[in-house]
């Protein structure tokens, strides 16, 4: 989500200039990015974003200016798996086949806007688009229809019984999170269709608000947590209740900075199952306090700075004082926080917090990849 925060916020900035919009909107085999990736592009060879490790973006600038010159869409297959790839100079070694929609920005543009008006009011919402047509069909390369998680779609992909089905499954698609390419066959869709009597397919691209991480305690150490947290697309809240630490001069990168106790904290956050709390305290009682609350919360992680000695004093503690735990509760507090990468120092223990957190969110191990048996992008 942050590179799409990224291209809106450059859309802003360039409004009414020439660009195009290039998306990952299939994916066989490896490659270094997935469904939904995207490079917003200039004729000039400006971009913002990206589809691939740099391989590929020389050849869709190409493109982007033919896109711009014809005013329509086009799709492009990168077939890496074939001995012309060293031919075309990418020499990826990804072994994957890649479709990339290229499209000029006014075509997108308005879809978008309206997309991130949903996502500030954290209402999460797909875009579908045509990416595979026949030929002789009536219907359009590119056409679109954006599909809140709730409410009434807006646009149209050129047939109702089309966009019912279509409506359908991107819904479905939201609650896994997961941008996808779906092909449907006329025959399955019922109601009145027209003379087209290929399959057709459709890009679902899911957008989600982002994930909420929480970090209580403004030290030193939270500064690059809080500054790594936001560039991996978290949008980042930091509770401390010493004013002269919690202040957004300090915390520039922070979506939300809150003076408050640790017993006044449930009154200014509304915590869920997505929210990602980390406690950098450094204060054993203030970690009790919040432990107290949080443990009973929605909250789904809980990172604890310390040894696991202190974890389980923290506890102990919590139970003398008649707090029952459950299991799944206990469950959900990672303590020692962080992936086991040997950090040393502010920065680096950041980062193995942040690398923990995307671990959770993606239901993965934290393990080597290259130990994983499966693709890197497979569920």
């Amino acid at each position: 989500m942050k590179e799409l925060r990224d291209i809106l916020h450059a859309l802003d900035e360039r409004r009414g200039e020439p660009a195009a919009l290039a998306t990952v909107v299939h994916v066989e085999g490896s490659a270094y990015r997935r469904e939904g990736a995207k490079l917003l592009l200039t004729p000039k060879g400006e971009m913002i974003g990206s589809i691939s490790a740099g391989c590929l973006e020389g050849d869709v600038l190409e493109w982007t200016r033919r896109v711009l010159e014809r005013g329509e869409p086009v799709l492009r297959r990168y077939d890496l798996t074939s001995e012309d790839e060293l031919v075309w100079g990418f020499g990826m070694g990804c072994n994957g086949k890649i479709d990339v929609l290229i499209e000029p920005l006014r075509l997108v543009q308005p879809y978008l806007e309206r997309a991130r008006q949903m996502l500030e009011h954290e209402r999460a919402v797909a875009l579908a688009t045509l990416v595979g047509v026949p030929g002789n069909s009536g219907l359009k390369l590119g056409a679109k229809r954006l599909i809140p998680v709730e409410g009434a779609p807006w646009g149209t992909l050129g047939e109702a019984a089309l966009d019912s089905a279509v409506e359908r499954d991107a819904r479905a698609l939201l609650a896994s999170g997961r941008s996808k390419t779906l092909t449907y066959d006329p025959a399955q869709l019922g109601g009145e269709r027209s003379s087209w009597t290929e399959a057709v397919r459709v890009f679902i691209d899911c957008f989600l608000p982002p994930p909420q991480m929480v970090v209580f305690g403004a030290g030193a150490d939270a500064v690059p947590l809080v500054r790594l947290a936001k560039e991996a697309g978290f949008r980042v809240t930091v509770v401390d209740h010493r004013p002269k630490f919690v202040t957004s001069d300090r915390f520039p990168w922070a979506d939300r900075v809150i003076l408050a106790h640790p017993e006044e904290a449930p009154e200014h956050l509304s915590l869920t199952p997505g929210t990602f709390v980390v406690l950098l305290t450094h204060n054993f009682h203030i970690d009790a306090k919040l432990l107290m609350w949080l443990l009973k919360s929605p909250a789904g992680y809980i990172g604890l700075l310390g040894p696991k000695e202190r974890r389980e004093l923290l506890l102990r503690n919590l139970r003398e004082q008649g707090i029952e735990l459950r299991p799944e509760e206990v469950q959900k507090l990672y303590a020692p926080v962080g992936l086991d990468i040997g950090a040393e120092g502010p920065e680096q223990i950041a980062l193995s917090i942040v690398s923990e957190v995307l671990a959770v969110k993606n239901r993965r191990a934290g393990t080597f990849l290259r130990e994983r048996q499966k693709p890197i992008h497979a569920d």
